[in-house]
């Protein structure tokens, strides 16, 4: 049985996305999800206007966001990333 020898895409190509851009698609799917809920719930008679609005299009923009770091976090975790930060060296067991 012959090897075959495959080669990998140069590393541009290969490239993950940022942490930063994973968290801002996040929070901008968020702030939309927030914007149809409104249209919805404007439809369905709720006369909120542009408070009601932005009341729901900062949540849910927050949300998305918190969603968005968690799933990169475990992403990151799998590559082998560091995700929590370096606490300083302190001994245990110590009295």
């Amino acid at each position: 049985m012959a090897k075959t020898t495959k080669t990998s895409a140069p590393a541009a190509q290969r490239r993950l996305p940022s942490r930063l851009a994973v968290l801002a698609t996040g929070v901008v799917l968020g702030a939309a999800w927030g914007s149809v809920m409104w249209l919805i719930f404007e439809a369905a008679g709720r006369d909120s206007g542009m408070r009601g609005w932005a009341y729901l299009a900062i949540t849910m923009a927050m949300i998305g966001g918190g969603v968005a770091a968690i799933f990169g976090a475990s992403a990151a975790r799998k590559r082998g990333e560091r995700v929590a930060p370096r606490l300083p060296y302190r001994r245990r067991g110590r009295d």
